[in-house]
């Protein structure tokens, strides 16, 4: 795992919908710490310095090193909520961890080799991006390798196959036969049209503009209409 991100956090005074909008107009995320030796504690902190800290190679499984009240504790992020429309982080948990106690973590799945794939055009599908890992803090991977060079239609890659890049004492929190990648024969034409078919979907009817209805033409005039 890449190294631990060191952030400040301050304590909230003043808690409700209008603090918080108060602290995210001034450059800061409002969150909470709570977890392993540390009471629930309602905290912010600065919002560019939480996006570095989530935009490492770790991504949102960094490691940070939380200070506050004068004492620093091994945090993870969790629980983000985000602005619909910007993207920003509204809201933030840090969960306070122990590094000898194993945590539940997703950890991304790279594939590597998926341009030299067999030569009979198979697809490439993959199903799992990530995989839930069960880990001490200081081992928790970036993400894991897959290779998928030379995979022909048919060939499946599953969570077993990653048991390699597991670090020492750790462990997969998911049953091992789940699929990860599939090589599948391309869909022709013709059997992608009955595929539709047979799942009632059906091309829409192209509409032409400017052309009034039957129903139009024979709708009776309205109440309240003037007469001559």
């Amino acid at each position: 795992m890449s190294d631990q991100i060191r952030l400040t956090a301050a304590p909230r005074t003043e808690l409700g919908k209008g603090a918080t909008g108060r602290l995210r107009r001034t450059g800061r995320v409002p969150g909470i710490v709570y977890g392993y030796k540390v009471e629930p504690t309602p905290v912010h902190v600065d919002a560019l310095e939480l996006y570095h800290a989530l935009h490492t190679e770790a991504g949102s499984n960094a490691l940070i090193r939380l200070e506050f009240d004068g004492e620093t504790h091994l945090t993870v992020a969790r629980d983000m909520q985000r602005h619909p429309v910007k993207g920003e982080t509204q809201h933030v948990d840090f969960l306070a961890v122990n590094k000898d106690v194993q945590i539940s973590v997703e950890v991304p799945v790279h594939l590597t080799g998926d341009d030299d794939l067999g030569d009979d055009n198979g697809v490439l599908n993959q199903i799992l991006y990530t995989v839930p890992v069960l880990v001490k803090p200081l081992d928790v991977p970036n993400y894991f390798e897959l290779s998928v060079e030379g995979l022909e239609i048919g060939d499946v890659q599953r969570v077993e196959d990653l048991a390699g890049e597991l670090p020492e004492g750790a462990e997969f929190d998911i049953e091992l036969d789940r699929t990860v990648v599939t090589i599948n024969a391309p869909m022709s034409e013709e059997a992608l049209e009955a595929l539709e078919e047979s799942a009632g979907i059906e091309a829409d009817e192209p509409e032409v503009i400017g052309e009034e209805t039957d129903e139009a033409d024979e709708a009776p005039a309205e109440d309240g209409d003037d007469q001559s």
